[in-house]
């Protein structure tokens, strides 16, 4: 059971700081693009749904996301050595990872808010704990149940964000 309760506060751990940067940008929106309106190979690098104050937000909100995590589990700073270079490295990979998905949608042709399926659930989760293994290696449970829960997870946090006109497609 000690095990168990282990794996769970691991998850909620990892997830906070990662859900809160990729949520945080969709609030700040900004007008300057994070590519500068370059382009590569004839496409736009990442396009103009990337912006750097949208970037710069998303990564203090999952750093901010320290906050939460203290009040929900105080013990949780005892529980994990360095922690916080941990909320960091999630919260900028996090970011990260989304940037490089759209990277990759510009290069394919994708248009800014079409869907890519598992890409565009999974960008800000796989990109947070590669740069999160600078710090720490996450226990194999907690990758999987953070893979598969975020399929899901994701799809409702956006259609709601949708509905609240926070974004202008529902995934």
């Amino acid at each position: 059971m000690e095990y168990l309760i282990s794996i769970i506060i691991l998850i909620v751990a990892y997830t906070i700081p990662m859900y809160f940067a990729n949520a945080t940008p969709v609030l700040f929106h900004g007008t300057r693009p994070l590519d500068f309106g370059k382009h590569f190979r004839g496409k736009r690098i990442l396009g103009e749904g990337k912006t750097l104050l949208g970037t710069f937000g998303g990564m203090l909100g999952g750093i901010a996301a320290r906050a939460v995590l203290a009040l929900i589990y105080p013990g949780i700073f005892s529980l994990i050595p360095n922690y916080f270079p941990l909320i960091v490295a999630l919260a900028i990979g996090a970011i990260c990872g989304d940037a490089v998905k759209s990277f990759f949608k510009r290069q394919i042709g994708l248009a800014r808010g079409q869907k890519w399926l598992l890409a565009d659930q999974l960008d800000f989760i796989v990109g947070g704990f590669l740069l999160s293994l600078f710090v720490r290696v996450p226990e194999i449970e907690v990758v999987i149940v953070l893979l598969v829960a975020t399929g899901f997870i994701h799809l409702f946090t956006n259609f709601a964000a949708f509905k609240l006109k926070l974004k202008k497609v529902p995934w």
